[in-house]
């Protein structure tokens, strides 16, 4: 009894100091809480002035925002930093607990910017509370053309092109982030241009602006939303997402070459409108698919010389075509009246296994 008496007290003094150890971490943590706020800038100005200058971007964590100057400047290219980490047992702390000094980030004679984040140091609390506030800001010249590649691992890439500045190829990349890309106005991709995020959105707002090698977006988790006003395509333009919906706009786009258009999910919806009110000037084949919700495509031109043809199919759902006057219906096809003599074609392939397929076209007749 007096052995089962002594092993109680010795589980009480252990619970106490278990407790009160916990109790007294915590009032610590607390008591040194607080915040890191630093900021930096680097400036590219190559010795030797490329015709196309190849920046690369790329950060472990925090939000890219590549923009261009509102004032002229002698650098080729600005990066501002601006960070603030936050947490527990912040007491005696800097950046350099966190990440490599700042200059190792920035590899001049390369083009080449990368923001490290150190491991985490497990017998460190102040590792395991912490939260970053970071933002990657690149100022770049319109005088300048760049092949731009900006990633990031958990964050949002954005990028924002004014009116009448011509680049190379563009990568914007995030793994867990928003990405998004806005262009003006009379612009041109001399390169391919791209677009991924592993779990976030793709967002593409363009207008008058020439895509001479292509468009590709991809998101694993998230939704593309692509749109174009009187844009030119050079090459084939696609997006695919696996778990999430497609959103796409034309407005009186441009092929300089016949094109494959590629719309896809595996679960999800696709909204497509297509306007051509101009001379859209090649073939256009589309192909869109998912396996696991609707799809809606909303056609609309009035010119003679082009036509539109829809073939559809899916496994458990319905096929609903809206009739109209210059539009023919023969079981699964919904084509325009003139797309036999047409000289310019869209010519779609919509596909889901479960889902509906809605279409809604009128043409201008021969």
């Amino acid at each position: 009894m007096k052995k089962l008496k002594n092993y109680k007290i010795a589980l009480i003094v252990i619970s106490a100091l278990i407790v009160g150890g916990g109790i007294g971490f915590v009032v610590t943590g607390f008591a040194s809480a607080g915040s890191i706020d630093d900021s930096f800038s680097f400036q590219y100005e190559p010795s030797s002035p490329e015709p196309i200058e190849e920046l690369s971007i790329n950060a472990d964590i925090g939000n890219i925002i590549v923009k261009y100057n509102t004032t002229e400047t002698s650098y080729f290219a600005e990066i501002d930093v601006d960070l603030k980490i936050a947490g527990l047992f912040m007491f005696g702390k800097n950046y350099l607990d966190f990440f490599n000094p700042s200059i190792e980030w920035w590899a001049e004679s390369s083009g080449i910017f990368n923001l490290e984040v150190l491991p985490d140091v497990w017998f460190d609390p102040s590792h395991w509370f912490k939260s970053y506030e970071i933002t990657i800001t690149v100022t770049l010249r319109t005088d300048v053309i760049y092949d731009i590649d900006a990633t990031t691992a958990n964050g949002a890439t954005e990028m924002s092109v004014p009116d009448e500045v011509i680049l190379n190829g563009t990568s914007l990349t995030s793994s867990t982030g928003t990405v998004k890309l806005t262009t003006l106005g009379n612009n041109k991709f001399q390169g391919k241009v791209g677009l991924q995020t592993s779990t976030g959105n793709v967002d593409l707002f363009t207008k008058n602006t020439n895509f001479t090698h292509g468009f590709e977006a991809f998101t694993a988790t998230g939704s593309l939303l692509l749109n174009y006003t009187n844009c030119i395509m050079g090459a084939d333009l696609t997006g695919v997402v696996s778990t999430g919906n497609v959103i796409f706009k034309s407005y009186n786009m441009y092929y300089s070459k016949d094109i494959d258009l590629n719309l896809q999910t595996s679960t999800g919806f696709i909204d497509a409108e297509i306007y051509q009110y101009t001379n859209m000037g090649a073939n256009v084949t589309g192909n869109v698919h998912t396996s696991t919700g609707n799809i809606d495509v909303f056609y609309r031109d009035n010119l003679a010389n082009t036509g539109v043809r829809f073939t559809s199919s899916t496994s458990t759902g319905s096929i609903n075509y809206t009739p109209h006057a210059t539009m023919d219906i023969l079981g699964n096809v919904y084509s325009s009246d003139n797309y036999g003599i047409a000289i310019y074609k869209y010519t779609f392939t919509l596909a889901t296994s479960t889902g509906s397929v809605y279409a809604n076209g009128q043409s201008a007749q021969s």
